[in-house]
């Protein structure tokens, strides 16, 4: 039988994938529908791949990578923070097809070791209890960086809503290290100063958009 052809490495999800950061060219883009619901999944093909960073004691040798999520038209689904984490880098009139043969660098947000928060998405199944407004933290990928994206001014405003939206789930520390790494912020002088000298965060406490919990992690107003 071909090499290629195998029954090993099976997993349980398409979140078991080890691979956790990545930059690759995105070569395709693909629709089809759902398996056990009416709807469709959207398939990300990456090639090319460089900086992948995998799970402790995982690799990851293959040349290409597919990511595949439910789509939605919802911006808190797996589908819309990664669409909205992609627009950032495109101007007004670009959408999806324009970023195909584009370098792009994807990471996953489960909050483990140093990674980015996960997001809220509402579960109907959710424990109330926990959870009074069913929207639960989970693990979705985000695209952090595109091969010539908008930059600057033009996308200064999608900048500063992203940095806000990282900082949520994330202590002061935690989140001055994810910014001080972000390409985009890197890339905004304002905001990265506005982040050094801790008016960023002091005037989102004081418009009272976010809240700093007593562990020192911040949240949305309940």
């Amino acid at each position: 039988m071909p090499d290629e052809i195998s029954i090993r490495g099976l997993v349980d999800s398409d979140f078991d994938l080890p691979v956790r950061e990545f930059t690759g060219t995105l070569a395709e883009v693909s629709k089809s529908p759902a398996t056990g619901y009416q709807g469709f999944r959207i398939e990300f093909k990456f090639k090319d791949l460089d900086d992948i960073v995998c799970i402790p004691g995982a690799v990851y040798n293959f040349p290409t990578l597919i990511l595949n999520v439910g789509e939605s038209n919802k911006h808190k689904s797996r589908y819309g923070y990664l669409g909205d984490s992609i627009a950032r880098f495109l101007s007004p009139d670009q959408d999806l097809k324009d970023c195909i043969g584009r370098r792009v660098t994807m990471k996953f947000c489960d909050g483990l070791d140093g990674r980015l928060p996960p997001k809220t998405i509402w579960n109907r199944d959710a424990n109330i209890d926990t959870y009074p407004d069913k929207m639960v933290p989970t693990a979705v990928w985000v695209v952090t960086a595109l091969e010539g994206g908008v930059t600057g001014e033009d996308s200064a405003g999608s900048i500063i809503e992203h940095a806000e939206e990282h900082l949520i789930g994330a202590t002061r520390a935690k989140f001055n290290k994810w910014a001080f790494a972000d390409p985009g912020v890197r890339k905004n002088t304002a905001l990265q100063r506005s982040i050094s000298d801790k008016s960023f965060i002091n005037s989102l406490l004081k418009l009272g958009r976010i809240v700093e919990g007593e562990d020192g992690v911040f949240a949305r107003p309940s």
